[in-house]
């Protein structure tokens, strides 16, 4: 199985009589804890839901995990270590199940269980047992060391919370449905057609999906594990990078069956003055994405990985210290990221070689240009039939960006004098897109649309 990039067909069902085992031994610490005795037939049906248990698993109930773990790690699991990794899980596949363990451990702040309450759960009986406890979550014990747990807090109030991996692997879904801590949901989506580019840019960006898709493949033919894949996408502003991203969150959707969110990092609530709290930061936002099906992009990726300098005083070492931690951050993350930048110099030369791929988006070229106006002025509004498109892509050499600014604006203008759009609308649209550079522009510029400005241009 393919375990992030393609969905895991897994059957919801499959793994009830766990859950249902679970609840009836947080049943059995609440009846103790109460000092009361279980209901008539309890023990009977407990004996029952163990059986179905034990045969669930001999016939291959956690094959799910097949496609996540290495042979040799998930060879070496035990009944223990299916146990642990089932009270870890419990909180995730049945909610109400979280809410419970909770409430035998309510000075913690969160459903998962601690060692103390998994000593009562799985009613370890003497040292040995407990020792076999600490043992199998261990840092080189098989669940951890597959990835499928992770271990927080201290003493005996050790929480055993299940991984984006385990989750994935196990149930078939990453079930954190919040958006990680510094970044933004992109609803927006877009499709390969709403691109103008070059069609080795459109091949590049096809190649990335297809990373995506069938990175996993690479490990199962034996190959190194790597994190990302990472991309790089370069070019003047307004040549349609951020609108590749949305292409690339939406085609990997439909190839893969699921839905794939796309997320903007927001520096605002990433990077601080503070020395360490950045780094903190994006440690918190990465490992939030662990495990989902989720795309990063983060834009002006210069100014956050920019190049490290010569170090004068205790503020240049710190910087260059951030960089370098974000290098090894980045490259050690398990998900796709994709960087944005203008000025492709700017970035560390370090972290290029962390790129599987870097994508140059060029400026339109004035075939280019003509699509992208034809495309841009709203295709619903009335337009005049002196309109030439290849005209207007001669008359100035503006980005996407810059026309399709330009194609509302100069939309807005006709709505407003009731007319279609029409040359005058889209040359006072161009002049003011121009105007934007804080520089003296001449009616040259413009082209044949200079005719249609008003004098006082």
């Amino acid at each position: 199985m393919n375990a992030q990039s393609e969905t895991p067909i897994l059957d919801p069902r499959a793994l009830d009589a766990e859950w249902a085992r679970i609840a009836m031994l947080v049943s059995l610490v609440e009846t103790e804890r109460a000092g009361a005795e279980p209901p008539d037939g309890f023990a009977e049906r407990f004996a029952e839901c163990g059986e179905g248990v034990a045969a669930n698993r001999a016939a291959g109930v956690w094959a799910g995990l097949a496609g996540a773990v290495a042979p040799e790690l998930l060879e070496s699991f035990v009944h223990l270590d299916l146990d642990l990794l089932a009270a870890a899980l419990a909180p995730e596949a049945r909610p109400a199940l979280g809410a419970r363990i909770h409430a035998l451990q309510p000075q913690l702040g969160g459903p998962w269980p601690c060692l103390a309450v998994l000593e009562e759960l799985l009613m370890l009986a003497d040292g040995a047992d407990v020792a076999a406890l600490y043992d199998r979550l261990a840092p080189t014990a098989p669940l951890v060391a597959a990835g499928l747990v992770r271990m927080s807090g201290e003493g005996p109030y050790q929480q055993v919370r299940s991984t984006a991996l385990a989750q994935s692997a196990a149930l078939g879904r990453v079930t954190n449905l919040t958006p990680p801590p510094g970044a933004v949901l992109e609803t927006r989506r877009a499709r390969w057609r709403d691109l103008v580019l070059p069609e080795r840019t459109l091949a590049a960006l096809r190649d990335f999906v297809a990373w995506l898709r069938f990175r996993d493949q690479i490990i199962a033919w034996g190959g190194r594990p790597a994190g990302g894949p990472l991309a790089l996408l370069t070019g003047a502003s307004g040549t349609g990078k951020s609108l590749a991203a949305m292409v690339i969150a939406a085609e990997l959707s439909e190839a893969t069956g699921a839905p794939w969110a796309l997320y903007t990092l927001d520096l605002g609530r990433v990077m601080s003055k503070y020395v360490g709290e950045t780094e903190e930061n994006l440690n918190r936002l990465l490992e939030a994405l662990d495990g989902r099906r989720a795309i990063l992009q983060i834009d002006e990726a210069d100014g956050l990985f920019g190049k490290r300098g010569e170090v004068t005083d205790a503020r240049d070492r710190y910087a260059n210290l951030e960089v370098s931690h974000m290098l090894s951050r980045f490259e050690r993350h398990a998900g796709p990221v994709i960087l944005t930048t203008n000025l492709r110099a700017n970035i560390d030369a370090a972290f290029l070689r962390r790129f599987q791929m870097v994508i140059d988006f060029p400026s339109p070229d004035s075939t280019a240009r003509a699509a992208l106006w034809s495309a841009l002025i709203p295709p619903g509004a009335p337009r005049d039939p002196a309109l030439d498109m290849a005209e207007l892509a001669s008359a100035a050499r503006l980005s996407g960006g810059a026309i399709l600014n330009a194609a509302h604006y100069a939309a807005i203008l006709a709505r407003e004098a009731g007319e279609p759009v029409a040359h005058r609308h889209l040359a006072r649209a161009v002049w003011a897109e121009l105007g934007k550079e804080n520089r003296q522009i001449r009616r040259s510029e413009v082209g044949s649309l200079a005719a249609h400005l008003e004098e006082e241009a």
